[in-house]
C-alpha cells in the first residue's frame, strides 16, 4: 500500500473554478507498466511547450529521460518496482519563456527561463500542472511528478514537481533533484552562499550530520572500522566522515567524498542509494499478491492447502520468500504444501516472510524491505463414521402352502353315481376310451373311475393313491387301486383302474384318497353273478 501520498482535493476543487481555461483531464499513455499503481511508485511526466504537431517529439523525448532515469543505481535495479505515465499536455506555441532575451511562449504550463533571477532556474505554474495531474489521473498514479519543457538550453528545477529541459545532461540535474524531493536527501555541496550556511544545529537528512563522534554518526554501519572520522583522504565511493555539507565548508558533514547530492554525473553512493531504496519501500510491499485470499483456513485431516505469494523481482533478484509454520521454518521459494496428514488436529499458524536482503541496504530499522502473510490454519480431525445400525431383518413369513385340492370322483349329471367303466359295457359317454389295462379275465370284476384334482409329483405314481368301499351295512373295506394314469387328450383328467371286493353285490360306495385328502363317495352297482 502507498504512503505519504499527498491529497490535493480541496486545490483541486478550487482550481476548476479559478481556472476553467483548463481542461478537466488530458489524454494520457501508460508506457511503463509493471503493475498495479497501488503497489509501485508511478510516475507522471507531463509536457510544456509542444504542440500538436510535436506530439511525436514529445514522445521520443519522454522515452530518452525515462532512458536516463532508470539507467543508474538504485533505479536501475528496482525498475520494476515503477510504472509511468506519459500525459499528452498540448500548448498552443512551442518551447518557453526566456524573459532575459525578450521571448515569451504560449504554453500549458507557463515554463520560464530565468526563475528568481537564475538563468538556468525553470519554473512552471504548479497550479495549472497539479490540477490536469488531478483529472488526468488517479492518486496513486503520480508518486513523483516530472515536466519536460520543450527547449533544448540547458535547465531546470526541484520540489514537488521536477522540471527539465531536453538538454541531453539534464537527466543528472532530474536525478539530483528527485534525490531531493523523494529521497529527501540533502545537498552535499558546501559554499559560497546563497543557500547560508546554518551549521548550528542537526539536519534532519540522513546524509549530513554535524556530529563528529564515531558511534552515534547516522551512516556508521557503512563505515569501516579502518576508516578514520574525520575523514580527509579523497577517495570516491569509501564512506566515511567527510567536512562540508548543506552549504556549509565547515562545521557539517557528508557520508562520502563525493556523490550524486554533490557534484552531477557521480553515483549516488551507498547512503543515498541506501535512503532512496528505503523510500521506494514507503510505496511499495515486496508482496504483490498471495493466495489463498482469506485469511482464516479450515481443512480436514489428511487434506492438503497450498499457500503462495507473488514477490515483486528486482534485477540483482534479491528477495526472498521463507515460510514458516507454527514458528518453525519450512521451506523457501513462492509457495509452501501443507499436508494436514502430519499435523495435530487444532489451530495453526502458516506464515511468509519475503525479504529484500540486497547488499546496498545495511540498516533497516522499520523493516521497510520485508513484509509477511499469515494465515490462521485449522485443521479438524477426521469425524468417526456414526455406524449404521443393522437393521432389524423382517422375518420372512413362512408360506401358506397352497392346500392341495381334494380330489374328485366324476359323476353322472344329478346323480351320486360314479360315471364308469365296467366290465360289461367298453365305451362310456362322455369319453370314448381305450385302454391298454384290460379288466379282468371274468369281465365283471374291476372298474374304471374317472378323477379330477389328482396329480403325481416328480417321482410319484399310483401307488400314493388308495380306495375305500362302503356297503348298505356302512361296513368299510380296502379296495385295490390297479392302475392310475393321464386320460389321453385330457390333461385334467384321470383315470383309475379299481378291483372290486369279491362276493359283494348291490349298491357299494367307492371313495379315494390322495395325501390323506379323501375324495366324494361315488355309488357303483356290482351286479350278482
Amino acid at each position: 500500500m502507498k504512503r505519504f501520498t499527498p491529497r490535493w482535493v480541496l486545490s483541486a476543487l478550487f482550481l476548476v473554478f479559478c481556472l476553467p481555461q483548463i481542461a478537466l483531464a488530458e489524454s494520457f499513455e501508460t508506457i511503463l507498466n509493471n503493475g498495479a499503481p497501488d503497489n509501485r511508485v508511478d510516475i507522471a511526466i507531463m509536457g510544456d511547450g509542444y504542440t500538436a504537431a510535436e506530439m511525436q517529439k514529445y514522445r521520443n523525448d519522454v522515452q530518452a529521460l525515462m532512458n536516463g532515469f532508470f539507467l543508474g543505481t538504485p533505479f536501475r535495479e528496482y525498475k520494476n518496482f515503477f510504472n509511468v505515465h506519459r500525459i499528452d499536455v498540448i500548448s498552443n506555441q512551442s518551447g518557453a519563456d526566456h524573459p532575459e532575451r525578450g521571448v515569451f511562449k504560449d504554453t500549458a504550463l507557463d515554463a520560464t527561463y530565468n526563475c528568481a533571477g537564475s538563468q538556468r532556474l525553470i519554473c512552471i505554474n504548479f497550479s495549472k500542472a497539479n490540477l490536469i495531474l488531478a483529472n488526468t489521473l488517479s492518486s496513486s498514479q503520480h508518486d513523483l511528478k516530472f515536466v519536460l519543457v520543450n527547449d533544448a538550453e540547458y535547465g531546470g528545477s526541484g520540489g514537488s514537481i521536477a522540471v527539465a529541459s531536453t538538454h541531453p545532461e539534464v537527466v543528472e540535474l532530474v536525478l539530483h533533484e528527485i534525490g531531493h524531493s523523494f529521497g529527501f536527501l540533502a545537498d552535499e555541496y558546501g559554499g559560497p552562499p546563497p543557500p547560508v550556511c546554518n551549521n548550528t544545529f542537526e539536519p534532519s537528512a540522513v546524509n549530513a550530520t554535524k556530529v563528529t563522534e564515531r558511534s552515534l554518526i547516522k551512516w556508521i554501519h557503512w563505515i569501516e572500522p579502518s576508516t578514520p572520522v574525520p575523514t580527509t583522504t579523497f577517495l570516491s565511493g569509501v564512506p566515511g566522515l567527510y567536512q562540508g555539507a548543506v552549504y556549509c565548508d565547515a562545521g557539517l558533514y557528508r557520508p562520502t567524498f563525493d556523490s550524486k547530492m554533490r557534484f552531477l554525473n557521480r553515483p549516488f553512493e551507498q547512503i543515498n542509494t541506501e535512503q532512496l531504496i528505503r523510500r521506494i519501500y514507503n510505496f511499495v510491499s515486496p508482496i504483490d499478491s498471495s493466495d489463498p485470499a482469506a485469511t482464516d483456513i479450515t481443512i480436514t485431516q489428511g487434506q492438503s492447502q497450498t499457500f503462495r505469494v507473488s514477490p515483486l523481482i528486482t534485477t540483482d533478484n534479491t528477495i526472498d520468500v521463507e515460510w514458516y509454520l507454527n514458528g518453525q521454518l519450512q521451506s523457501t521459494g513462492i509457495e509452501l504444501v501443507v499436508n494436514s496428514s502430519n499435523l495435530s488436529s487444532g489451530a495453526h499458524v502458516v506464515e511468509a516472510l519475503v525479504r529484500d536482503k540486497t547488499q546496498m541496504v545495511r540498516k533497516d530499522t522499520e523493516s521497510l524491505l520485508s513484509d509477511s502473510r499469515r494465515w490462521n490454519l485449522t485443521v479438524n480431525a477426521v469425524p468417526t463414521p456414526t455406524p449404521t445400525p443393522t437393521p432389524t431383518p423382517t422375518p420372512t413369513p413362512t408360506p401358506t402352502p397352497t392346500p392341495s385340492p381334494i380330489p374328485v370322483l366324476l359323476t353322472e349329471e344329478n346323480s351320486n353315481r360314479a360315471i364308469a367303466l365296467d366290465s360289461v359295457i367298453f365305451w362310456r359317454d362322455p369319453f370314448s376310451l381305450f385302454t391298454t389295462h384290460n379288466f379282468s379275465l371274468d369281465g365283471r370284476t374291476q372298474i374304471i373311475l374317472f378323477a379330477t384334482n389328482v396329480d403325481f409329483k416328480p417321482g410319484e405314481d399310483a401307488s400314493i393313491l388308495s380306495a375305500q368301499g362302503e356297503d348298505s351295512q356302512q361296513s368299510t373295506f380296502p379296495l385295490t387301486v390297479e392302475y392310475a394314469g393321464k386320460v389321453p387328450n385330457f390333461d385334467w383328467l384321470t383315470q383309475i383302474n379299481i378291483k372290486l371286493p369279491e362276493g359283494k353285490v348291490g349298491d357299494i360306495w367307492i371313495s379315494i384318497t390322495l395325501r390323506d385328502l379323501q375324495s366324494n363317495k361315488v355309488l357303483v352297482t356290482i351286479r350278482p353273478p
